[in-house]
């Protein structure tokens, strides 16, 4: 891996994003659903499921903003609060999608964000390696992960 003090701040956002899409992926693997792949782009990233429940959808969903809030903290030190703030700016594709689909889950919004956020950190050594593999490759299949 590179290390994070040589890459540019535009390379250190792709990084962010790159565990942002890994924690889509591996916390959809984790909770049983199927993962065609995963993939970074010019204008962001995009992970392609085949979810079993509306509750996966939106754990999943939920579950990108967690990793690259946790990514942020870790990696670059920042605390946990002003990372999450940050990647909720950078995920409302995701939240939209969250805002339209909760009311017909059997989740709160609390009790879903509580569950990606303990799926993130209980596969956080899976979501970091694939973040890693995912930022220098643009994409991996579901088997990657």
């Amino acid at each position: 891996m590179s290390r994070l003090d040589d890459l540019s701040p535009h390379e250190l956002g792709r990084y962010a994003l790159a565990a942002h899409e890994a924690g889509h992926g591996v916390v959809h693997k984790a909770l049983g659903d199927k993962v065609a792949w995963v993939r970074l782009g010019s204008g962001g990233g995009c992970t392609r499921t085949r979810v079993q429940t509306l509750d996966h959808d939106v754990i999943g969903s939920l579950a990108g903003q967690e990793a690259q809030a946790l990514w942020i903290s870790r990696r670059l030190g920042w605390s946990f609060g002003s990372a999450l703030s940050l990647a909720r700016k950078s995920s409302g594709h995701d939240l939209a999608h969250v805002r339209k689909v909760i009311g017909r889950s059997g989740l709160s919004l609390g009790a879903a964000q509580s569950r990606a956020r303990s799926l993130v950190r209980s596969n956080w050594g899976r979501i970091d390696r694939a973040a890693t593999r995912l930022y220098r490759s643009g994409q991996l299949s579901g088997w990657d992960l």
